[in-house]
């Protein structure tokens, strides 16, 4: 009978591994789904930061032409005094 005993808690510890390496995978499956989430968070933050880089660049490539353009016309206002003379 101690055979029979000991077969069956050999069998209770063997269903307890599993159940221990089962919750472990899962655990190991959630992990990776936070590891893709996060990854993908950062690709969309690093998207964020080009689509402002790309702005600023925008708007410092439009104020450096209204300067040009402001220049322009201060020469012009300085050859239409010229010519009055």
């Amino acid at each position: 009978m101690s055979s029979k005993l000991e077969h069956h808690k050999q069998g209770e510890d063997m269903a307890n591994k599993d159940k221990i390496i089962d919750k472990i995978e899962k655990k190991i499956d959630s992990i990776e789904k936070l590891h893709d989430k996060e990854s993908m968070m950062c690709e969309e933050v690093k998207d964020l930061l080009a689509d402002l880089r790309d702005q600023e660049e925008d708007e410092k490539w439009e104020d450096d032409s209204e300067e040009d353009f402001d220049e322009d016309s201060d020469d012009e206002d300085i050859d239409e005094e010229e010519d009055k003379e």
